[in-house]
């Protein structure tokens, strides 16, 4: 029964593109993720604070995910210049890049208190990675729902 429920499911257009947009996903998370820790902690003496991280690691992992989804999520549902669509794409993600900003600070606020996050620029790591899960999982749905809605529009 579940099994033929999933079937069903994945033969339905938007459960697969959903199912390879989170596969492509995946790959840029863990691109942004990486790239973002270290880039935070990983340089030695020449860590970038937090935030300017993840604005070089997502505009990084943003391209990832462009050629892939072009190439394969969102094949032939476009008929947009491919420079245009990188900007839609962009777009959307400058907007995720905010949102996730404001989780992860919000996040660190509560979760290492708001005296650290007020005097010290740079969180430790574990609250950073907690804060990053949820804004990954946040941001995540709003770039499948915007980028299907406005970027890849036929």
């Amino acid at each position: 029964m579940i099994q033929a429920a999933t079937v069903s499911a994945m033969q339905r257009p938007v459960v697969r593109q959903f199912v390879k947009f989170c596969v492509i996903g995946f790959s840029s998370m863990i691109i942004d993720v990486g790239l973002a820790r270290v880039l935070t902690f990983g340089l030695g003496n020449h860590n970038l604070i937090w935030w300017q991280a993840r604005i070089i690691s997502v505009t990084v992992a943003a391209t990832n995910g462009f050629i892939w989804n072009s190439m394969w999520t969102f094949r032939g549902y476009t008929s947009g210049a491919k420079h245009t669509m990188y900007l839609k794409f962009m777009l959307v993600n400058v907007v995720g890049l905010v949102l996730n900003l404001a989780i992860m600070r919000t996040v660190l606020f509560v979760v290492v208190s708001p005296h650290h996050i007020l005097h010290q620029p740079q969180p430790e790591p574990l609250p950073w990675d907690i804060a990053m899960g949820f804004a990954v999982v946040i941001v995540s749905l709003w770039n499948f729902v915007a980028n299907k809605k406005w970027t890849y529009a036929a």
